[in-house]
């Protein structure tokens, strides 16, 4: 004790008065030791986790230098509680055909879907339900076209593109709007990759419900692959479907009641394609049929891909992250091909086919 303490101890009046002092000037010392030692375990502590911290990111860049395309990848977290399943529902089933000369088709479609060897639902681990892709630039708006280009001009990477064509091969049918036949004049059939043995190419899906593509000189319908337009339920169909490839199969549905609007169910032709075995089904867009199934939670599964180009006028898709989510879909990892951001959404219970997102498709 210091030169004072002690004076103060010995001034005290009474022994009980001079004991009492000394054991709160212990307890003071004991403190200050106590404290000590802590601070020293804090610092000893401190320095192992400076070291493993060192010997993280050493390991890191290492990894990093050898896997660069491996190390693009993350896992995101999903940190919300999932919106509760979508209570909506659409108009009463009830599918129909419209003429007996289409009986041909219906037998093309059941040739391309039964067949044991096309046929991917003989395979129980097949993916199974709804895959949506989609394909942005790099705008606020996700634009899906340039109204600045007279003709659609393809904005993704090569690797991109082949990626979409093996998708293509990996489903059952290939779904479209009318829209998107209208602008591209596409086939949807697999080009970039083989086939494969024993493969068909996917049964081409078209939303048309007023049958607008009816009389054009499209080449999805007239190429004789099997095709199956959806339309809305109307009379006097055998007269209006004359001169139509016997390849294309006219389903007639009654009209949703999502809005206000005349439009398909798409879980209506989601039920009716299972029915015919057509087990897996890509829909390829556009914007309007992409967000139809999204609102009607439809969507099992979504590949987005964001090039990293911004449109002088861009078409917006009308959707973003918020959609995605509201269509109770979680993003579990990005990817990166040729340049392109690649986005990885799964439904909620589901797991994506591969444990390495972009090793599927």
């Amino acid at each position: 004790p210091h030169h004072s303490q002690r004076h103060s101890i010995s001034s005290l009046d009474s022994p009980r008065q001079r004991d009492s002092m000394r054991r709160r000037h212990g307890l003071s010392i004991a403190n200050g030791i106590a404290k000590r030692c802590l601070s020293s375990r804090l610092i000893a502590v401190m320095a192992m986790v400076m070291c493993c911290y060192s010997l993280v990111a050493s390991v890191t860049a290492a990894f990093v230098s050898v896997h660069p395309s491996k190390s693009r990848r993350y896992l995101h977290l999903a940190g919300n509680a999932r919106p509760s399943p979508s209570t909506r529902r659409c108009g009463n089933f009830r599918p129909s055909f419209h003429s007996k000369r289409h009986m041909m088709s219906t037998n093309i479609l059941a040739a391309a879907t039964n067949s044991d060897d096309a046929d991917i639902t003989d395979d129980p681990a097949a993916v199974t339900g709804v895959t949506l892709k989609m394909a942005f630039d790099s705008s606020p708006v996700w634009g899906v076209a340039d109204l600045s280009e007279t003709k659609s001009e393809r904005f993704t990477s090569p690797e991109s593109l082949d990626m979409v064509h093996r998708l293509r091969r990996e489903s059952s049918a290939v779904l479209v709007g009318r829209a998107t036949v209208e602008r591209d004049d596409c086939t949807l059939t697999v080009r970039r990759v083989e086939l494969g043995d024993g493969k068909v190419q996917p049964v081409r899906i078209i939303l048309d419900p007023s049958l607008s593509l009816i009389g054009g000189d499209y080449a999805i319908m007239k190429d004789g692959l099997p095709t199956i337009v959806y339309h809305l339920q109307t009379e006097n169909m055998d007269e209006t479907l004359k001169g139509t490839s016997d390849a294309v199969t006219f389903v007639g549905l009654s009209s949703s009641d999502l809005d206000s609007r005349s439009s398909i169910c798409p879980l209506e032709v989601v039920k009716d394609l299972e029915n015919r075995g057509l087990r897996h089904i890509m829909v390829e867009g556009g914007p309007a049929t992409a967000l139809a199934f999204l609102e009607a939670r439809a969507v099992d599964r979504a590949i987005l891909v964001r090039a990293p180009i911004e449109f002088e006028s861009p078409v917006p898709a009308h959707m973003d992250e918020n959609t995605m989510i509201s269509a109770g879909l979680t993003m579990v990892g990005t990817d990166v091909m040729g340049g392109d951001s690649v986005e990885y959404w799964i439904r909620d219970g589901l797991s994506w086919p591969n444990s390495d997102l972009p090793m599927w498709p």
